[in-house]
């Protein structure tokens, strides 16, 4: 048994918090359900790192789509590459779109990024709501694509047989990650979801929050120092310098978080 489906009450609940109503599926739509899931739900760390503490058993640590979504409603939580982008294709399933989720790489790590492939009129599309991207990415073995949007340029580039170098810019880090496009089986990418909770997993010591706020994501990661927001447009690099005594309050009112899952409340903060 997989967690991969949601029942039509919970779609219904989960489109309602999107600010969206149910539709056929089309290309169109599917940029909708894009800028509004990326607009209403972060990339984070925090809450899987209070999942993995308050957990002992590491099989009953992975945050499975049902539960990302109820973490979004209830919290305004979001999660990590394999949690968001999973938890997203689940709802793309449930509305009719067809597609896989896949693994890629990041430099030397492999395996350490998920993103979904979606097939439509004969086309794939590249869709990553976790670094986000702003729209669904269709991409070919033998071009380039960019993408241009008012926040960065995109970049999707082959290299070699089913692989691709995503990039951005303007931005200090324009490599984002190298798409393997090769499906992954719904059982195996839970099974990589679950060991991302063992100790080599990522992001379990820092905490990292990114999420767009307008036209921009704004980020913040705990290991830059001094405490900051970040941000990269076509003007460059914005930063907000963050008061440490006030670090929790002013990440919960930025992102939305409450306070009570708010960095500063819970021991690993200070890892």
């Amino acid at each position: 048994m997989t967690h991969l489906k949601l029942d039509d009450a919970f779609v219904d609940d989960a489109l309602e918090f999107l600010k969206l109503r149910r539709q056929q599926p089309t290309f169109e739509y599917l940029n909708v359900l894009i800028d509004a899931f990326i607009h209403r739900i972060p990339w984070e760390s925090v809450f899987r790192i209070i999942k993995r503490d308050a957990t002992p058993a590491t099989a009953d640590c992975p945050r499975f789509p049902q539960e990302v979504w109820s973490d979004a409603m209830k919290f305004s939580g979001g999660g990590t590459c394999f949690e968001i982008n999973y938890a997203f294709f689940a709802l793309l399933r449930a509305l009719g779109y067809k597609g896989y989720m896949t693994l890629n790489d990041m430099s030397e790590a492999r395996a350490c990024h998920a993103a979904i492939v979606l097939l439509f009129n004969g086309q794939k599309y590249l869709v990553d709501v976790s670094v986000p991207l702003p729209r669904a990415f269709a991409y070919y073995p033998d071009s380039t694509v960019h993408l241009y949007t008012p926040w960065l340029k995109f970049t999707i580039q082959p290299r070699g047989e089913n692989r691709y170098e995503v990039m951005r810019a303007p931005h200090a880090r324009p490599y984002i990650f190298t798409f393997n496009d090769a499906p992954i089986s719904v059982e195996n990418f839970e099974a990589a979801i679950e060991a991302d909770y063992l100790s080599s997993g990522w992001f379990l010591n820092r905490v990292v929050i990114n999420k767009m706020l307008g036209e921009t994501a704004w980020l913040f990661n705990s290991d830059t120092r001094p405490y900051m927001l970040e941000s990269f447009d076509h003007d460059g690099k914005h930063e907000i310098p963050l008061d440490p005594e006030t670090l929790a309050e002013s990440l919960a009112e930025r992102f939305q978080i409450p306070a009570k899952k708010s960095p500063r409340r819970y021991r690993w903060w200070r890892r």
